[in-house]
Parts: C-alpha cells; sequence; structure tokens
C-alpha cells in the first residue's frame, strides 16, 4: 500500500511538474507585444490591457476609435495588418468580415452562458450588451420619454435625437438590424426606420451618443445600455428599454487574421473571459454585462430576464451588411440635408 501511496503521490508531481512546465512553454511563446485596436470605452480598455500586459510581460499598445473606422483600417492593413485584435462590436462583426479575422474557440467558454457562444467560431463573448433609449432627467420627464423604438418616429422629437452613424459604430448598425427584424426587412420596416432617421441627428462615435445627452446637449439617444447606465447612477439620465423589444447580444473581441502577435492575442482572449476578468468587468465596469456563468451583474441593472429580448437575426446582419449600409446610406443623404 505504502508503495502505491509513493507510486501515486510520484504520478501526481510528475503530472504537477508537467503542467507547470507545459504552463512555461506556452508563457514562453507568448510574444512580448500585443496591438488591440478598440472601440470600448477607454478607461475599460486601459484597465484591461494594462493589467494583462504586466501580469504576461508584454507590452499592449492600443489604438481606439469607432468599430466601423477600425474595421475599414483593418481592411485597409490587411497585406500587412498592424492590429492583432479588434476589441469592439458586436458578435456579428467578426462574422461579416470573415476575410480579416480567424477563428478562435477559448479554453475558457466552457465557462461562458451558451446562448452568448459565436456559432461561427469568430468572437470571444467577454461581455454582452443591449440597446437602449437614454433621455435626459433635466430635459425630459420619465413619463413622458419613449417607451417604444417606434416611437422615436413621432414628430415631436424631430432633431432631438441623437443617435451613431450605422456605417461607424457596430452599436448603431445592431440598433438598425434590431428594429429590421422587429418591423420587417422589407419597405414596411425600412418606412419606419426612414421617419426616425428624419427627427436623428446622426454622430460618427456611439460614445458621443450618451456623452451629449448626459451633458444635456440633447434630450434623447439611441445607445448601448453600459454608456447610458453610468449616467442613470449619477441620476442625470434614465434609460428606456424599448417595449417593442431589443437585442441581447454578445460584444466583440475577435483576432486578426495575419496578425505579428497571434499566441499573445489568443492569450488575451483567454484573459478576457476569465474568472477573474469577468468579475473585474462587473465589479469596475457597471453597466456592463459578463458573460461569464455565475457573475452577477450591477444590482441596480435590469436582469436579463426582465427584458423583451427579440430574435436577432445576426446572421442576416452580417451577410447583408453592405446592402443593409447602402440602403441607410440613401436614406441618411435624403433626410440629413
Amino acid at each position: 500500500m505504502k508503495s502505491l501511496s509513493r507510486r501515486s503521490t510520484l504520478a501526481a508531481a510528475s503530472a504537477l511538474g508537467a503542467a507547470a512546465l507545459a504552463s512555461r512553454a506556452q508563457a514562453q511563446a507568448l510574444e512580448k507585444e500585443l496591438v488591440v485596436y478598440a472601440s470600448h470605452p477607454s478607461e475599460m480598455v486601459d484597465h484591461f490591457c494594462n493589467d494583462f500586459g504586466q501580469r504576461n510581460g508584454i507590452r499592449v499598445t492600443t489604438i481606439k476609435a469607432g468599430t466601423g473606422e477600425l474595421l475599414n483600417r483593418i481592411r485597409a492593413e490587411r497585406a500587412r495588418p498592424g492590429a492583432d485584435v479588434l476589441w469592439g462590436g458586436f458578435a456579428d462583426t467578426g462574422a461579416s468580415s470573415p476575410d480579416l479575422f480567424d477563428q478562435y474557440r477559448s479554453r475558457e467558454l466552457a465557462a461562458i452562458e451558451p446562448r452568448m457562444i459565436d456559432a461561427a467560431g469568430f468572437n470571444t463573448p467577454f461581455g454582452a450588451s443591449t440597446m437602449v433609449i437614454m433621455y435626459n432627467r433635466n430635459l425630459v420627464k420619465p413619463e413622458d420619454a419613449p417607451k417604444s423604438w417606434a416611437d422615436l418616429a413621432d414628430p415631436k422629437w424631430a432633431k432631438k435625437i441623437v443617435h451613431a452613424e450605422p456605417s461607424k459604430s457596430s452599436s448603431a448598425y445592431s440598433a438598425l438590424v434590431t428594429w429590421l427584424s422587429i418591423y420587417g426587412k422589407d419597405d414596411k420596416g425600412w418606412d419606419l426606420v426612414e421617419r426616425m432617421t428624419r427627427n436623428m441627428n446622426l454622430v460618427i462615435r456611439s460614445s458621443l451618443v450618451f456623452q451629449q445627452v448626459g451633458r444635456g446637449e440633447y434630450p434623447i439617444g439611441v445607445t448601448y445600455e453600459e454608456g447610458a447606465f453610468n449616467y442613470v447612477l449619477a441620476g442625470t439620465a434614465g434609460i428606456v428599454y424599448p417595449s417593442d423589444g431589443t437585442l441581447l447580444e454578445a460584444e466583440g473581441m475577435f483576432i486578426v487574421k495575419g496578425g505579428r502577435n497571434p499566441n499573445a492575442a489568443r492569450a488575451f482572449a483567454d484573459y478576457l473571459v476569465s474568472a477573474g476578468a469577468q468579475s473585474e468587468l462587473a465589479t469596475k465596469f457597471p453597466g456592463r454585462r459578463p458573460t461569464r456563468k455565475g457573475v452577477a451583474t450591477h444590482p441596480e441593472m435590469i436582469p436579463a430576464e426582465r427584458l423583451k429580448v427579440i430574435d436577432y437575426d445576426s446572421k442576416w446582419g452580417a451577410e447583408s451588411r453592405k446592402d443593409i449600409l447602402d440602403r441607410m446610406q440613401r436614406i441618411i443623404v435624403k433626410t440629413q440635408g
């Protein structure tokens, strides 16, 4: 029995040693640099990039802009990629440009909510987000705020709504796909989009929406939940979760095809969906919805099960992106002149 115990102990020690060696080998295989193109808020991007870099001895460089702008930059650089990671957009951002990204299934996905996992295999779903209507509490009473997306077409909101341009912002594009998923991908749905757009002032970055509504420059905005939620906590804004439904989709993190630091990029993907990073996402950045099982959101956030979540057609949104944006551009020219 002692011999068996000794053999078991030695085997266990050997296994642990092998695991440690494998871990060190993996760490040694990581490149010493990582370039992240990011469209998420700077504070969050800087926090996680700095922490990842310090943990792994990697110099992380970030380039920040809107998702649409970064996507165009990656496309222009595809012969010699400047980025290793695109951190921004929604899951369909990667599926809409499979020529620009590598598929990667992190070992951490076993702990992620199944509905957040990208069937196409491009996205590492570090967070979930939804689109909301935001209003400034000094300019709009809660009872007077729009209750549905369709309410945004009411002439009383003419030029009182700020929204990002869908070709520049992935969240704005997701809002557009949401409206068409609810009201129809035919002329009926597009007619509503046109009437809504007549009431809007379009900006080039999604962050400008919640900033301008929060400052009182506009009474109403269409934005993603996290951006609005910080102003809710500050008491200056309110959120409407539209009665006609909204999406709840995984946010985007994609590995750029041909990037110079692929091992570091994959390690960064693993890190973002790890237990530690997911917990910090919820505690340090209120308004973000972690995707890892068992990680709670901010106590003041409405639970996902209370939202009216639509059947968001991400496949159609990805495959038809060019046609959708072309038609939207014609509406913008017609209504914003």
